[in-house]
């Protein structure tokens, strides 16, 4: 969804998917949205090889012996965990697309305050500060905290 603005002799192309912030400029914008679709579409290419390659298939009839249906079983178990972790990495980058269509990119969803640039630029899919994520894992470590707070991938 990419439209051109001209400015005078200049012609910009403006990318619909991004919502004007007060903590970035346009320019930043687009560099996080393009660090967010690199790592998705490289989660949706390990997924897919995955697939293909059958590491997540398991016949028993084609096994020889119970050590090699125990081998592959615990090779399918940690396949399923690994493509657990990236569906969520891919759930939260995902919502930051969103976030960053509709201006609340960038801003904690715990405090609402900003989270700093650099910690967007390793891992632009975080949604909280390190201020509040350490609040939510010292709550779950205590029992005490809701499940949709912890499971995020930041």
């Amino acid at each position: 969804m990419v439209s051109k603005k001209n400015t005078g002799s200049d012609q910009i192309e403006l990318d619909s998917d991004i919502h004007a912030s007060d903590l970035f400029t346009y320019e930043e914008l687009q560099n996080f949205k393009s660090m967010l679709d690199k790592e998705k579409v490289k989660i949706l290419a390990n997924a897919k090889a995955a697939l293909k390659g059958g590491s997540i298939r398991l016949d028993s009839n084609e096994m020889m012996d119970e050590v090699d249906l125990a081998s592959a079983t615990m090779e399918q178990n940690l396949t399923f965990r690994l493509l657990d972790r990236e569906r969520k990495l891919l759930s939260q980058i995902e919502r930051a697309l969103d976030k960053m269509k509709n201006g609340e990119y960038g801003y904690c969803e715990g405090t609402g305050e900003p989270i700093p640039k650099r910690r967007l630029e390793l891992a632009p899919w975080t949604r909280h500060s390190v201020k509040h994520k350490e609040y939510l894992e010292k709550m779950k470590r205590s029992g005490r905290s809701p499940v949709s707070d912890v499971d995020s991938a930041d």
